[in-house]
């Protein structure tokens, strides 16, 4: 006898073979369990340093992107925060983090809150900062973004089960400077 169960629980078999005359008969019984309940997901917050108030670790980052205040840009909150670029040259700075999503979440929501100054006020994208989970584009910012801070918002849910790498990227070009401020980042499960 084969087959797969569709539902827990305990079932008793007999089974008789007949040949001519003389049979026999066995009975047996098995149990199927049901499935363990997945671990539940508990509300929580992943990333560590959100703020960058400690430093930099465990944020991977270019020199001198963690700066404070009094450094020429504002935190969103608390004192400091990260700087990618802002010289006017062609620069490439970098603001990255490892974490990994527990598989039985059903949400993950990754927010930060972006500031953007620009000297470049034209209308063509010329400094872009571009946020990443891996090597997959999340969201891409410009020059033509520039505003005081405002909250983005990322949906992850797609990477539960996954370790990703977070990254910031901040790519400027020779022409005007642009800044890309970012602060709070964090990464919210449920």
């Amino acid at each position: 006898m084969s087959g797969t169960p569709t539902a827990a629980g305990t079932s008793t078999v007999t089974v008789t073979a007949t040949s001519g005359t003389a049979s026999a008969r066995a009975t047996f019984t098995w149990t199927v369990a049901a499935a363990p309940a997945p671990t539940p997901c508990p509300a929580a917050q992943l990333l560590g340093n959100t703020g960058l108030e400690s430093g930099t670790a465990p944020w991977t980052t270019s020199p001198y992107v963690v700066s404070a205040t009094g450094d020429g840009e504002v935190a969103h909150a608390g004192s400091h925060y990260a700087w990618l670029d802002g010289y006017g040259t062609t620069h490439t700075d970098t603001l990255a983090q490892s974490v990994t999503i527990p598989a039985t979440c059903k949400s993950a929501t990754l927010t930060f809150w972006l500031r953007i100054d620009s000297q470049d006020t034209g209308t063509v994208a010329q400094d872009t900062l571009t946020v990443k989970a891996g090597s997959t584009v999340l969201a891409t910012y410009s020059n033509l973004n520039r505003s005081g801070y405002t909250q983005k918002s990322v949906n992850l849910a797609a990477y539960a089960g996954q370790k990703v790498t977070l990254t910031f990227t901040g790519v400027e070009n020779a022409s005007l400077a642009t800044s890309f401020v970012v602060d709070d980042v964090a990464l919210t499960v449920g």
